[in-house]
């Protein structure tokens, strides 16, 4: 009998320890489940942002493709630039490994290209003329070396220093805004409301108030989404060109934003940057 009793007493105990295991890998899995949850949540909204903001990306590329003379001139204008002068750069070597240019004799600042052939007008005298652009082993033509104002949009932009002054202008003065049509191309690059206007109605989305849980969404009765999808063009910001750049060309960096709010009110935004390459003629790399 008192065998029994023993052996009883440690089957009790044996079963004791077994469900207090079993509890403790309950609880792990029950917060483990949690956890992932969680995450998943978080993962799923940082997918959602990372689309939002490709969206604005695609938006703006789609309308650079219908517009890209507006674009360019936009951001000659930002500049300060004539969107209609030649601001080629051409390379100062030719295709042999010679110096393509050399000093005009009057003005030694000046440059008249020799290579492969010598411009000449019907006079027999230089057509064109070159500037030197510092840092590089390239040249810029002039269309007149006595005025370099033509080259930008309005008188006195020229910059004082004479290495520069027939290259980058001065910055224009505020109250002229000169981002003016660059602000305005962007701005509906967006599904926003701006200004307390509706840019986009056609691609916006609108949350559905009455979803308490994501599982209440039905596509087919539902009049809205279980989350808002935002998107907008934040910035587009002039950047240099490595290499030679070619005639109504200039290079931008495009920042762009997509913002995702779900229905219980948690937002995750998304920041994305491109450079991007454009012309006056409409091809975009």
């Amino acid at each position: 009998m008192k065998t029994f009793n023993r052996r009883r007493g440690v089957a009790i105990v044996i079963a004791l320890f077994f469900c207090f295991c079993m509890l403790i890998l309950f609880v792990s899995m029950m917060f483990r489940q949690s956890s992932t949850a969680g995450h998943n949540q978080i993962t799923i909204q940082e997918r959602q942002a990372f689309f939002a903001a490709r969206a604005a990306m695609q938006h703006f590329l789609l309308k650079a493709k219908l517009f890209p003379t507006e674009l360019y001139d936009a951001v000659e204008f930002a500049q300060g630039k004539n969107p209609l002068c030649n601001f080629t750069e051409f390379d100062g070597l030719s295709e042999s490994g010679q110096n393509a240019f050399e000093p005009l004799g009057s003005r030694a600042e000046l440059y008249v290209r020799v290579l492969p052939t010598r411009e000449l007008d019907s006079d027999k005298k230089p057509k064109y003329f070159y500037y030197p652009i510092p840092g590089k082993n390239a040249f810029v033509r002039l269309g007149s070396y006595h005025n370099p104002d033509y080259r930008f949009l309005a008188p006195g932009l020229a910059a004082s220093d004479p290495e520069t002054r027939y290259i980058k202008p001065e910055a224009p003065a505020a109250e002229l805004k000169p981002d003016k049509y660059l602000k305005y191309y962007i701005r509906d690059c967006c599904n926003m409301t701006y200004e307390g206007t509706r840019l986009q109605p056609p691609v916006e989305m609108v949350t559905d108030k009455t979803i308490k849980d994501i599982n209440d969404f039905d596509i087919a009765t539902s009049d809205g989404y279980p989350y808002t999808m935002n998107y907008r063009v934040n910035e587009v910001k002039i950047q240099s060109i490595k290499g030679l750049r070619k005639y109504g060309e200039e290079a931008i960096e495009v920042s762009v934003e997509g913002l995702v709010k779900n229905f219980q009110g948690k937002v995750t935004p998304q920041t994305q940057r491109r450079v991007q390459k454009i012309t006056r003629k409409g091809s975009i790399d």
